[in-house]
């Protein structure tokens, strides 16, 4: 009876997926059986697993390329290269048969249709639980949705379905921000009262929850809900809880850390403070609010650019 083996060569026979083998003894005295290549690139871990067992076992049953494609498919991505060259074909034939089949080409990437729409519900998902956990933030860029949705997808394939949703008007996208259209609905009457005695005490400097509560004699739970409507609606952003910059003072900030990475590649705590003026743990809390966004991310002390389009005034 065949039984899955994976073999461990001390060199490469250059093999092609669907190749036959005559495995003998090391003196090449001994025939201990024929062998087809079924998979090139096992994984790391799980290869005697049942289910792994099982995709073997369907490989091997495959009567065709285009069936092979299809079990493929079904496991979700895959990179056309990689099975190109694993085949021992041209991408332009993989291609014209995957154009046959009801999937999804972007770039080298492949995804089957059925897998669309469930990529796309765990975008809106995460999301959602985004604004839920996080409501005095406007939404977050698509490097970092992605990162938490679907971590280990090709960008190119992900950036694609998050361009779709934005197509279909299921996300929005407000200066670099992704967020759910019902997140950022306007201010209800008794919040746009108070923010319009709130809003002239805005500078170009932060405000704390508490100042503003004692300056203007309302509740800080009521003021904290006014700001929290506020930074959905993307007038304010919060750099720590309860301390608040009008928005687009943070993207003067964002301006100016872009500036200084064009030139040197990083921005670290001590030019950031001098460039603002302000004192060091002011800037460390700025810059550790863009690390936290994913707007840069912090290589020992230098903070480097990660996701350029976010505090921009693009929409795109």
């Amino acid at each position: 009876q065949p039984v899955p083996v994976e073999l461990v060569l001390d060199k490469p026979l250059h093999l092609a997926e669907d190749d036959r083998l005559i495995i003998r003894d090391i003196g090449a005295k001994e025939t201990l059986g024929g062998a087809r290549v079924l998979e090139l690139y096992p994984p790391r871990r799980g290869k005697r697993q049942p289910e792994y067992l099982q995709k073997l076992e369907a490989f091997r049953q495959a009567a065709s390329l285009q069936d092979h494609l299809k079990l493929r498919l079904a496991d979700g991505t895959f990179s056309i290269a990689r099975f190109s060259w694993a085949r021992q074909m041209k991408n332009d034939a993989i291609v014209a048969l995957l154009q046959q089949l009801d999937c999804l080409i972007v770039g080298d990437v492949v995804l089957q249709r059925d897998h669309i729409d469930a990529y796309k519900e765990k975008l809106l998902s995460i999301l959602a639980d985004y604004h839920e956990q996080h409501g005095d933030q406007l939404g977050v860029g698509r490097a970092r949705l992605k990162r938490m949705a679907l971590p280990t997808e090709p960008d190119t394939l992900i950036f694609a379905l998050i361009d779709q949703l934005l197509n279909d008007k299921q996300v929005i996208n407000t200066r670099g921000w992704l967020h759910l259209p019902e997140h950022g609905l306007d201010f209800s009457p008794e919040h746009k009262a108070c923010w319009t005695v709130i809003e002239p005490l805005f500078t170009e400097e932060a405000l704390w929850v508490r100042d503003i509560s004692q300056a203007t004699k309302f509740d800080e739970a009521l003021v904290r809900k006014v700001l929290k409507k506020a930074a959905q609606l993307g007038l304010v952003t919060a750099i720590v809880k309860d301390r608040y910059y009008l928005s687009f003072r943070i993207q003067q900030f964002a301006d100016i850390i872009r500036a200084q990475c064009e030139v040197d590649g990083f921005i670290d705590a001590a030019t950031f403070r001098d460039k603002l003026n302000v004192g060091r743990k002011l800037a460390v809390q700025i810059l550790e609010f863009f690390d936290k966004t994913g707007f840069t991310r912090r290589r020992g002390n230098d903070h480097l650019l990660r996701d350029s389009a976010l505090f921009s005034t693009s929409e795109a």
